[in-house]
């Protein structure tokens, strides 16, 4: 039934204020949508910063089925997220399991701007994408073997002497000496118990000898160059009894975890020829500026933090980060930032659902997994969760296990959900919250990607039409909630514009100034190049380095070795192939199944426009022709795909399907097993999409009350 505003944020600020009282901040929920192709990236400061200051730690982004990878697990090896590739000025550009033809329209214009400039394409996909058509070198890897694939090109470049010598010595931790008994970096005071520092230690082949080095100065490359890279050393360790201790540098541990990994191996494993891994190699050697990014091709399976891993790990062998046609590192615009990082307390963040498990994985900055979020509802584990406030989620279609998601949103005491249109997630909810688009409402934008000049760039997008009925901009949800959540100190007295105003003073700015610039003024960054080897202000001589425990770009990671985790990148079968071997389910499940994003729509969203659905109004499967001939299965037909999780109805789709005579035709309609339940996925959202050019309900444009409310 349609309430009023006032009705639904009162009731949700105290369904939330009630929880946290009785049960903890903790036992509310919050799931936020990626920032990433929605409307949420004008809010996503402002909401973290509400989540944070109300002291839950339990954040589902969906953060372990998109951006893991690159922009954290790839700070275990160079101690930041994956920066911005500048394809326009390399000499080679690398696109692992990433195709912004599709997905990315301004890199798909820097990508040809460099291939006109002479740059040469390398494109690890299993798909013949748009780009792999005109790529120099294709590795059509098998869906979740990437990480077998980089550690075969590490090898390769290791043999073959194509790394950048000078880059591995001065700035990555490669020569630093590694204890074979515990796994261990060789300290100073392992050695010199009396030593008042306890630096890193190394071996001077020269003098033949150990000696230590500090983290935040660089080596001159003449004295780097001595440093032993390869082989066992034996030490004298210091004790009551002095132990003599095998000890191995960084790069040899390295070298050994690659090794497995030759031209044949790496082709059972992966499909990739040996020709096309050797042609891939001589592109990525030293000298030569590349620009990399890498994205759902690795995000989207089990082993996805160690393939990262080995994919950094062989970016680090080019010494191309941070460089002009690399990957740059830019800094700024220097605002001041309001996301509120920092605000929950040590021992807050320590209730993190899942943090038990994966203690420097994503509960370690307070997101959780949705899997986990749903148990914490269903079965209370590790306790319960109470309540939801959703910004934009859609779990049902973008996460797995339909059944479960579906379940925890039915089992939740309380449920509030803000977007756009009613979607299958938002029906569950007591309250609805109706937002508007981007063009309804005010946002800032502190710096885009792809250049030095749009970097700069800080604009203020005005808005463009009236909201649309009663809607509302996710900020002014936010600070309204957080008004009656007795926040409004943190939320400046719940004006918005005074917020924005706070964010743009350190650069000399207001919001007015914005207003009277619709174009955007641009401000200082720092854009130069090799950042890592500037010195500090306070003329120690100390330098900026990377930011891991050794100061350096981590082929071996301490931090993962004392979490249990491999240190140096380590190829795993991803889940569904470690089930099968060890299940011997093979015969039942022989094939791979992959994923790639409709041209027509934006993660789940857009399902609802009519113009859309019109030309792309059925889930497609795409199969190959080889498959479709042996299963009888022709354009168009109605296929049911099943894994070990469940199964879900398909359309056929391959442009070079011919008929095959003979062969028994597949059912041309849509499979409808009463037995499969919920188990088996219904069309695209799930059980509630109409037929090809049917209309979708219109978007309600109000607050709405789905359920009736629970009895005081």
């Amino acid at each position: 039934m349609r309430i009023t505003w006032e009705e639904a944020l009162t009731e949700t600020a105290e369904k939330l204020a009630r929880a946290k009282a009785e049960s903890g901040a903790e036992s509310v929920a919050f799931s936020v949508t990626t920032p990433s192709g929605t409307p949420l990236s004008d809010s996503i400061d402002w909401i973290e910063r509400f989540i944070r200051h109300f002291g839950s730690p339990n954040s589902c982004s969906g953060t372990e089925i998109c951006n893991w990878h690159k922009d954290f697990a790839h700070a275990f090896t160079f101690g930041s997220g994956m920066p911005s590739a500048d394809y326009a000025n390399a000499d080679t550009i690398l696109l692992w399991g990433h195709n912004p033809s599709n997905t990315w329209l301004a890199q798909a214009n820097a990508i040809a701007n460099g291939r006109d400039k002479g740059a040469k394409l390398v494109v690890v996909d299993p798909r013949p994408t748009a780009l792999v058509k005109q790529a120099d070198v294709w590795l059509p890897v098998r869906p979740g073997t990437d990480g077998a694939l980089a550690l075969g090109l590490v090898r390769l470049m290791l043999l073959e002497g194509v790394y950048y010598n000078q880059f591995l010595r001065t700035w990555t931790n490669a020569p630093l000496l590694v204890r074979q008994d515990t796994g261990l970096f060789l300290r100073e005071q392992m050695l010199w118990p009396d030593a008042s520092l306890n630096r890193y230690v190394v071996w001077d082949e020269k003098h033949n000898m150990p000696f230590p080095i500090e983290g935040d100065r660089v080596l001159p490359f003449e004295q780097s160059a001595t440093l032993r890279l390869r082989g066992d050393v034996d030490v004298i360790v210091a004790g009551k009894a002095p132990t003599r201790v095998v000890c191995t540098p960084a790069l040899e541990l390295l070298a050994r975890a690659a090794a497995p990994y030759g031209p044949g191996h790496v082709e059972h494993i992966t499909g990739v020829a040996p020709a096309c891994l050797t042609a891939a190699s001589k592109l990525m050697g030293a000298g030569r500026r590349i620009a990399y990014h890498a994205w759902t091709g690795i995000s989207q399976h089990s082993n996805s933090t160690q393939t990262e891993r080995a994919v950094a790990s062989l970016y680090a062998l080019s010494g191309s980060y941070d460089l002009v046609g690399g990957n740059r590192v830019r800094r700024g615009p220097f605002y001041r930032p309001v996301d509120g990082l920092g605000a929950l307390s040590p021992s807050q963040l320590s209730k993190a659902l899942g943090a038990d498990k994966r203690p420097i994985g994503p509960p370690a900055m307070g997101w959780v997994t949705a899997r986990d979020m749903y148990l914490a509802v269903t079965e209370a584990k590790p306790y319960p969760i109470r309540v939801l406030v959703a910004f934009g989620t859609n779990l049902p279609l973008s996460q797995a296990d339909s059944a479960l998601a579906e379940e925890a949103l039915k089992r939740l005491e309380f449920y509030a959900h803000c977007d756009l249109f009613e979607t299958p997630a938002a029906r569950f909810a007591d309250i609805f919250l109706p937002v508007n688009t981007p063009w309804e409402h005010e946002g800032i934008r502190f710096g885009f990607e792809i250049s030095d000049e749009a970097a700069s760039l800080v604009q203020l997008r005005q808005r463009v039409v009236e909201p649309r009925g009663e809607s509302r901009a996710d900020n002014d949800v936010v600070f309204d909630l957080a008004c009656r959540l007795g926040m409004k100190d943190e939320f400046f007295g719940g004006n918005l514009e005074a917020g924005w105003n706070y964010m743009l003073e350190p650069l000399g700015l207001s919001l007015a100034d914005l207003r009277a610039n619709p174009r955007g003024i641009k401000c200082e960054i720092d854009s130069q190049e090799r950042k890592y080897q500037l010195p500090h202000h306070d003329g120690s001589g100390r330098i900026r380095g990377f930011d891991t425990e050794t100061r350096r770009v981590e082929l071996y990671s301490e931090l993962l070795h004392r979490n249990g985790q491999p240190a140096v990148p380590t190829f795993y079968l991803p889940a569904e192939d470690e089930f099968i071997r060890r299940n011997g389910t093979a015969k039942r499940f022989p094939l791979v199944l992959s994923s790639a994003k409709s041209g027509y729509y934006c993660h789940s969203q857009h399902r609802g426009l009519v113009s859309l659905r019109r030309r792309a109004p059925e889930p497609i499967a795409e199969i190959g022709q080889g498959l479709a001939r042996n299963r009888g299965i022709h354009e168009g037909d109605w296929i049911q795909i099943s894994t070990r999780n469940g199964a879900a109805r398909f359309v056929a789709r391959s442009g070079r399907i011919r008929l095959v005579a003979g062969l028994p035709r597949a059912r041309p309609h849509p499979p409808s097993d009463p037995r499969a339940g919920k188990q088996q996925r219904e069309q695209p959202d799930l059980g509630r999409c109409r037929r090809s050019g049917e209309r979708l309900d219109p978007a309600p444009l109000v607050p709405l009350q789905h359920r009736a409310r629970s009895a005081d």
